[in-house]
């Protein structure tokens, strides 16, 4: 054998080994068949982990799967911890920024999670509780808050027929889990006072650990959302991805070694699904960029919305493939 038909033959088997070496090499993050994320609202971290006298159920979930404890969201007001949610990125303009930014009333241009999902031929919907019908992109009715609904802003959505019949109330979820509709990518968007935004009592917004608004909205996800955990589609394939959009207002850190920056506060953030050993927690900083990037990770997808594409991968609470 010549020295370089051997050179040739040593460059082969280097190439073969290195691709069986990427074979064997385990993802970070596991593929899933189905992605949930569920936004609740308005509290801090210290109000709900912990407290299991208003919210057994959610703290059940956290002991039972993955906790993130370090989890910041990203701004007060609500709207744009919603973008980053699924955008990875703020959505408002100037001047609805700050203490305004929920009354903005225009569309959000750019790349977002349903854009993505649509260009890689994967499914998606939002399902919001009180939505008036199936596509409907207007404003707040009822206990349903627009705000809370990132999808009725995106300009791709709201620009195609197609893609706002993917914005549905909420009841549908039930016929799609019977008949096995369910989507690749799913967003969940309980009412005003299922997500702890108001108090049931007194109508009014809910306040820091407000014990009405925290057991409803706790009762809701243990009558709404334990039905689908258990459910063979879930089981065989989802992930659950449960977060707060801020915290409360007398929190707005960014991260805890930064006390003085603009974020939206320390939050609780439960990750659901089989495949996460019970009671695994990560201390790794994240923001809900991150969950916008574990979304799309855990469909085999790897093109990124803003800051999505920078953000820490949340792979801490999947055990290595065996």
């Amino acid at each position: 054998m010549g020295q370089k038909t051997r050179a040739l033959v040593v460059f082969l088997l280097c190439l073969f080994y290195a691709a069986i070496a990427v074979a064997q090499s385990p993802r970070k993050v596991p593929l899933f068949q189905h992605v949930f994320v569920l936004v609740e609202e308005n509290q801090s971290y210290n109000k709900v982990i912990g407290n299991t006298q208003d919210m057994p159920y959610l703290n059940s979930l956290a002991e039972k799967y993955g906790l993130a404890t370090n989890y910041f969201a990203d701004a007060h007001p609500s709207i744009n911890n919603y973008f980053y949610l699924t955008a990875g990125r703020q959505g408002t303009k100037p001047p609805f920024i700050g203490g305004s930014a929920d009354l903005y009333p225009f569309e959000v241009a750019g790349p977002n999670i349903a854009s993505i999902l649509s260009a890689h031929d994967k499914t998606w919907k939002s399902y919001a509780e009180d939505l008036p019908h199936t596509g409907y992109i207007g404003g707040n009715d009822g206990s349903y808050a627009k705000r809370h609904n990132p999808f009725a802003y995106f300009e791709t959505v709201r620009s195609s027929t197609e893609q706002r019949d993917n914005i549905v109330p909420f009841t549908t979820i039930r016929s799609d889990l019977e008949n096995n509709t369910l989507p690749d990518y799913a967003f969940i968007v309980p009412d005003i006072y299922d997500d702890a935004h108001n108090d049931p009592v007194t109508h009014k917004g809910a306040g820091c650990g407000d014990h009405p608004a925290l057991q409803r909205a706790d009762n809701w996800l243990r009558e709404n959302i334990e039905p689908l955990i258990q459910s063979p589609a879930f089981q065989q394939g989802g992930l659950l991805v449960i977060t707060f959009d801020e915290a409360c207002t007398s929190d707005s850190r960014l991260n805890p070694t930064a006390p003085h920056g603009e974020g939206g506060g320390h939050v609780a953030t439960i990750l659901v699904s089989p495949k996460i050993a019970a009671g695994t927690r990560s201390a790794q900083l994240y923001h809900h960029e991150s969950v916008a990037r574990l979304a799309l990770e855990a469909l085999g997808v790897n093109v990124f919305p803003g800051k999505a594409a920078a953000a820490p991968d949340m792979s801490a609470f999947f055990a290595p493939a065996k």
